[in-house]
């Protein structure tokens, strides 16, 4: 189990069953009401081939990770020399990894996730994504982006300017700047409470 104390809040995180509470209370993730909308993506896929992908995730984002905090540079790691390159090109730097965000609606904790990055470019702070899929899907993206902003804004009481998506497979490399559309994501969290 992990732990995390912000303000009046305490998140606990079980790894084995991926639940959430906050305060005690078992809240749903953010990826829990995107599911809402999008479905489960990967319905009908072979849990070996689906085993194997979720694990090559883990890993590019411990790679990415190991590199942000401890300066690891794996130059066989083709994923990260590619993340390396776009954070050169785009001129981003972290300024924190693997944050914990409460999500609330009228005051009231509702989902809780953990979002990869906060990056800053040219002065800007934003929220920036990995994504490991063989297709990117960026709508998904930009609902989940948006979701992990606000509740990142109303968690730490930072306003940030953007949300963002890095795209990592193999020799993929691509970063995109998603639209900020607010108001979009919390419709869907509130349908998602509604038929709860």
């Amino acid at each position: 189990m992990q732990t995390w104390t912000i303000g009046n809040y305490v998140i606990e995180y079980w790894e084995d069953s991926h639940t959430y509470l906050v305060n005690g209370i078992i809240l749903p993730s953010i990826t829990t009401i995107l599911k809402k909308k999008f479905g489960n993506k990967y319905q009908g896929v072979d849990e070996r081939i689906l085993e194997v992908a979720s694990q090559k995730g883990t890993n590019m984002h411990q790679a990415i990770q190991d590199y942000e905090e401890d300066g690891v540079n794996d130059l066989n790691n083709r994923e990260l020399q590619n993340y390396i390159f776009l954070k050169k090109h785009y001129k981003w730097q972290v300024i924190a990894s693997e944050i914990p965000v409460i999500l609330f609606l009228d005051d009231v904790p509702v989902a809780v996730g953990r979002l990869d990055q906060i990056i800053e470019i040219n002065g800007e702070r934003g929220v920036n994504d990995f994504k490991r899929t063989s297709v990117l899907d960026k709508e998904y993206l930009a609902y989940q982006t948006n979701l992990y902003k606000i509740a990142y804004e109303q968690t730490y009481h930072i306003s940030l300017s953007f949300v963002s998506g890095t795209h990592l497979r193999e020799e993929k490399r691509k970063f995109y700047k998603l639209p900020v559309n607010e108001e979009m994501a919390m419709k869907l969290v509130k349908e998602y409470l509604e038929e709860k």
